[in-house]
């Protein structure tokens, strides 16, 4: 299936000694993930941007699932990773909901946390880019990111008149004059940070080169 999910978590925005408290991060992270986070990542990585990186998988994963689930209800402890290590300058992983298992590549700086995930390891078609705004506004938010994309979209297709719009159930969606492109897109914004995802696999590009040719 193709779909596409990402989250950013802005770290100058989060409460560090809320999240340490057990009975905030017990809703996020179960024990199991507490685990793994010790043996694999406790010398490399601080709890509370463990804490918020299992959100941000979590957060895309339900994002990623719910173009495919409609009535899907977000829920941490339905969600659990069970596989993180790190590779070059991301960390890479596996995430299980129910019996749906994705995968997931994330940036952590110290400014942000940034996740994206997929239905396979391999992210070579998913594009994303982020940046940073000089307001957190909603609105300047929503208008960022959308400029953002739409730059990209252009880079990759210039010949064609693409906007972005929002489906009914609110996820964006990239459209033409035609209708919706089979380009599965998500936003994501915190803070100041806004960022966008979407999956180009080898049959939606020939698709959007048809479409050029076409016009």
């Amino acid at each position: 299936m193709t779909s596409t999910g990402n989250d950013i978590v802005a770290l100058t925005s989060i409460n560090v000694s809320r999240i340490k408290q057990p009975n905030f991060h017990s809703r996020i992270i179960s024990s199991i993930e507490s685990d793994l986070y010790y043996s694999d990542l406790e010398e490399q990585l601080a709890f509370e941007h463990f804490v918020w990186l299992a959100w941000s998988v979590k957060e895309s994963t339900y994002k990623y699932l719910k173009r495919f689930d409609t009535g899907l209800i977000f829920s941490s402890p339905k969600m659990r990773i069970v596989e993180l290590r790190r590779v070059a300058e991301y960390l890479h992983g596996a995430v299980q909901c129910g019996d749906q298992m994705l995968y997931f590549q994330s940036l952590v700086t110290n400014e942000f946390i940034f996740s994206i995930v997929n239905d396979t390891a391999d992210f070579s078609e998913t594009y994303w880019d982020i940046k940073q705004i000089d307001s957190a506004d909603p609105a300047a938010q929503s208008s960022a990111v959308r400029e953002l994309l739409l730059e990209k979209l252009v880079e990759l297709f210039p010949a064609t008149d693409l906007q972005i719009t929002k489906s009914p159930y609110g996820w964006p969606i990239i459209a033409n004059e035609e209708g919706e492109l089979p380009t599965p897109v998500s936003f994501t914004h915190h803070d100041n940070f806004v960022a966008y995802s979407f999956q180009l696999t080898d049959s939606l590009w020939k698709a959007h080169q048809h479409h050029a040719e076409v016009l």
